[in-house]
Order: structure tokens, then sequence, then C-alpha cells
């Protein structure tokens, strides 16, 4: 659930949508479940994957396992990790329109 999404009262919005559709994302690139518990201080997944790409530590550290053996093109995997982080981002005015996330998937593929 988006983080604005989890105060009461609040309007489910496309952007939400869109956070929801990052952290799938994520979670299917890293094989790993949203709530990453102790191994990242209790934060989630999101916040793992933030903190490797911005330490740069090596992408084997939080790509599935059972993708790092199909894995042949990592830039695209890289940008698949981008475009799921920028749909994750805390802020709703900073993530992408689905339309955006779309073109940007069909951009990789056609690398």
């Amino acid at each position: 659930t988006a983080p604005e999404a989890r105060v009461s009262n609040s309007r489910f919005t496309q952007k939400c949508d869109v956070y929801s559709f990052g952290i799938v994302l994520l979670e299917i690139l890293t094989g790993r479940l949203p709530d990453t518990g102790s191994e990242n201080d209790g934060k989630g997944l999101e916040s793992l994957v933030r903190k490797v790409f911005r330490e740069e530590r090596p992408l084997s550290e939080i790509i599935d396992p059972a993708l790092l053996h199909e894995v042949y093109a990592k830039k695209q995997v890289i940008a698949a990790f981008h475009i799921a982080l920028n749909c994750a981002e805390l802020d709703p005015e900073l993530r992408p329109r689905m339309k955006m996330v779309s073109e940007s998937l069909d951009h990789i593929k056609l690398k």
C-alpha cells in the first residue's frame, strides 16, 4: 500500500497504483517480500534496494538468484530496478504516470 494511502480517510489514486506496481516489480527482481524485516533494520524492500544502489554494492546482493542465472543483459536489469524505484517513491508527486512506466519498460525491451 502506498504511504499516503495508509492514512485514514485517504483516497486511492493512480499514484497509489504506480507505487504498488513498483513494489511488485521489486519483488519480482529480488525474489523477496516487501517487508524485509530484520535484514534491513526493519525497513522495507524499497529502502533496501535504494541502499544497495546508493552504496554501489554488487547487484548479486539483491537480485533473485533464480534470475541471476538467466540475466545476460545487466543494463536492462539495472534499468528495471530504476523504473521500480521511481514508481516506489515515497512522495506521490515524484512518481511517474503509468504511461511513462509502460514506455520505459518497452524501451528496455527494445535495447
